[in-house]
């Protein structure tokens, strides 16, 4: 039976287009630079806040008859399946049904991101219209597998469809290979800005502000053309007596805006009236059910129509209730309000985020409550969200709000150290952020702090279990005293008897780590805790190929796959465990090339700052696979950089033994090359398809690569071995490349 994935509030607003105001420059310019292009799969418009980049691709959508979608993205979602649940739900919009696959895809715990991803480019492809993708704010998604799986999607969009996404900066997408292929159009801030005529259309035709040419010209230099400074400009211009001096005292530090806004723009209001636009600004995007909350009053319905009404900075979303301030006069306000009402931002943030945090909106609570820098109340939501956070997958959202908190909040909160801690485990390559979690909760134990429960104690000993950090010895006998703990509180068993079987099966107790895995994957608690689950599954299938039961071991090992999936995980320490598992599945199966690819992703991912078990033990495995591949050279320096992590870390258990059998292999296969010699020289055909022996390319895919038949291929390599004196594909590619035929590395 399927799991579905819990469901999290969703947000309309972030699928409305603004609204475009009456009297905008036209500007066929950048109109163009934005219109469909053969080829193009992405548009990035880049610039900083204030240059029209959400104006100029508003205006270009209206002129269109394809269909849009919009989505205006925020920081929460850094989170793989929010992202794209907005998205399918979005391009849904577009026509009922069209994204229905998708979401029920995204419905569902279970199978990798690129799954709904796919089904969702399936829909777009099927649709009998072009179709625009709008990703408003792309600067707010940072985390890896959210832009990864963005580049995915690029790579797999249909002809008639594109993405345009606008941010601050440029995302970490991979922007060369599209921009080499003539897949990428990029709009810049140099696009963007206003030039002399745009500027003349903005001041004098539109503005009614009388200026010459060259009082126009100078103005657009001294600003460089950044639209947002013109349009303060234009509104300061008007209102003073004599424009051509006014226009010549505009400086570059923009004094005057906080003058003009201030004298001509607040004075304007009553009072009321400005302390509520004020106050609004601090809060970003809101509605009036918010400012209502936050702000202690019952109309903020009818006080932001006037705003709205009076064009003073507040604009609404097409549809719906929510509003937003001009940026420029967000961050004027800002400093307003700390002159005339200080410390009243951070109450606003404060009541903002208690409001979100009431409605299950944790991640806008811990943004508001991180903007008023209030820490005890960031500790305080994170303190009840965490451990929902880390099972379902967000476990780097989770740990970005815990970094802003200083170390003295973390150590009065040790389950929000010790949660850390297991979350930099989870995602991998932080051991030295990890050790300084696991010492901020130890400050605690040793203050005894009430806070540090069994459970914290338990936590920290299954951390340290997971990750063999401080030697294989200490993590048998952490995990061990783990346990212990949770039988005797009656919490988080499953997650610390994990630990010990991990432990248990580095230190080369397999017979004890079997039944301690064991007792995980019959646990009624298993199913839902899908990242220790998918450990002992991956610890099951290592121990199985030992005894030689291949077919469970593969149950077991595709098994921590499925588990890792579940919660997104597979780039992950979690997915770097289940990939080593099912590597070694593979390379007793007779599949290296398979096995290897496997070894590679987990190698990535645990790769560290320093020396580690995991990626000492991905080393050895890798030199082994590329022994039995024919690849020597690669597996000595394999073998070499694990005995140098060996060496550093003392106490590694079964690591050892390991490295011996790995060097012997090794050591018996440059034997075997060394006794023989070149008994004929290939041809040159042969020799095109000897290159190719030490890559992953099966006989079709060599016979395809080099346009000759699979039978072809086989001839030649038949003649190879013959000549070579060697009976495999592995024995050619070693001894080719001692004879010096081969390179060093072979693929």
């Amino acid at each position: 039976m399927r799991q579905l994935r819990p469901q999290h509030p969703f947000a309309e607003a972030k699928l409305l287009a603004p609204s475009l105001r009456p009297g905008l420059v036209a500007r066929p310019r950048v109109q163009r630079a934005l219109d469909w292009r053969e080829g193009v799969r992405l548009v990035l418009v880049a610039a900083p806040p204030g240059y029209g980049k959400t104006t100029a691709v508003r205006t270009w959508c209206a002129s269109r008859e394809g269909a849009v979608v919009w989505v205006t993205l925020d920081a929460g979602d850094n989170d793989p399946v929010r992202l794209w649940t907005y998205l399918a739900t979005a391009v849904d919009r577009v026509r009922g049904g069209l994204g229905r696959g998708a979401l029920q895809r995204l419905g569902v715990a279970g199978g990798p991101i690129e799954d709904p991803v796919i089904e969702l480019m399936n829909a777009l492809a099927a649709f009998d219209s072009e179709v625009t993708v709008v990703l408003d704010d792309f600067q707010a998604v940072t985390d890896r597998d959210c832009l990864e799986s963005i580049d995915y999607a690029i790579e797999h969009l249909p002809a008639k469809a594109r993405v345009i996404a606008m941010t601050r900066s440029d995302p970490m997408l991979r922007l060369a290979q599209l921009r080499a292929r003539g897949e990428l159009s990029e709009v810049r801030t140099s696009d963007l800005a206003f030039d002399a005529d745009d500027a003349y259309e903005l001041l004098v035709r539109r503005g009614g502000v009388e200026l010459e040419r060259r009082e126009v010209d100078a103005l657009c230099e001294r600003t460089e053309g950044w639209p947002g400074a013109l349009s303060l400009a234009l509104l300061w211009l008007r209102a003073v007596d004599d424009p051509h001096r006014a226009v010549r005292a505009f400086g570059g530090d923009h004094r005057f805006v906080a003058d003009y806004l201030n004298s001509e723009i607040l004075g304007a209001l009553d009072d009321d009236e400005r302390l509520f636009l004020l106050r609004a600004s601090v809060l970003g995007q809101f509605d009036a059910e918010l400012c209502d909350a936050v702000f202690g009053r019952d109309d903020s319905v009818a006080m932001l129509a006037r705003l709205e009404h009076s064009n003073l900075f507040v604009s609404r979303f097409e549809h719906g209730g929510l509003f937003r301030v001009h940026s420029l006069f967000a961050e004027f306000a800002g400093f307003q309000l700390a002159v005339l009402r200080p410390g009243m931002a951070v109450d606003i943030h404060r009541r903002a985020a208690r409001w979100f945090h009431s409605r299950g909106l944790a991640v806008e609570a811990v943004e508001q409550a991180a903007a008023a820098g209030d820490h005890v109340l960031v500790a305080e939501i994170l303190a009840e969200h965490h451990t929902h956070l880390i099972r379902t997958g967000a476990a780097r959202t989770f740990l970005r709000w815990v970094r802003t908190l200083p170390d003295e909040q973390l150590a009065e909160h040790p389950e929000l150290a010790t949660a850390a801690a297991s979350a930099t485990a989870l995602v991998g390559c932080g051991t030295i952020e990890k050790r300084r979690f696991l010492e901020t909760a130890a400050r605690a134990r040793r203050g005894r702090s009430p806070r540090f429960t069994p459970h914290v104690d338990a936590e920290m000993g299954t951390v340290r279990a997971f990750t063999l950090d401080g030697g294989v010895h200490r993590a048998v006998l952490e995990g061990r005293r783990a346990v212990e703990i949770a039988l005797a509180s009656d919490d988080e068993l499953v997650a610390c008897l994990a630990g010990y079987a991990h432990a248990l099966y580095f230190a080369g107790d397999p017979d004890e780590a079997w039944e301690a895995a064991r007792r995980v994957i019959e646990h009624p608690d298993a199913e839902r805790r899908p990242p220790s689950h998918a450990i002992a599954r991956a610890t099951l299938a290592l121990i199985a190929l030992e005894s030689n039961h291949l077919s469970l071991a593969r149950t077991h090992a595709e098994k921590a796959r499925v588990l890792t999936g579940r919660i997104r995980s597979s780039r992950t320490w979690v997915g770097a465990v289940a990939s080593a598992a099912l590597g070694a599945v593979l390379a007793t199966e007779g599949k290296p090339a398979e096995a290897e690819r496997e070894f590679a992703h987990a190698e990535r991912l645990f790769d560290d700052e320093v020396p580690t078990v995991h990626h000492a033990w991905i080393l050895l495995l890798t030199a082994g696979i590329r022994c039995r591949r024919g690849r020597l050279d690669d597996g000595a320096a394999a073998l070499a950089a694990a005995r140098e992590e060996l060496d550093a870390l003392g106490d590694c258990g079964r690591l050892d033994a390991l490295a011996g059998e790995v060097d012997r292999q090794l050591q018996q296969a440059v034997s075997r090359v060394a006794d023989g010699s070149i008994l004929e020289t290939p041809s040159d055909a042969e020799f095109a398809v000897l290159r190719l022996l030490g890559s992953d390319l099966s006989v079709r895919g060599i016979g395809s690569a080099l346009f000759i038949s699979h039978n072809t291929v086989r001839t030649h390599t038949r003649a190879i071995y013959r000549k070579l004196g060697v009976n495999s594909r592995p024995e050619a590619v070693a001894r080719a490349t001692a004879l010096g035929l081969l390179g060093a590395n072979a693929s």
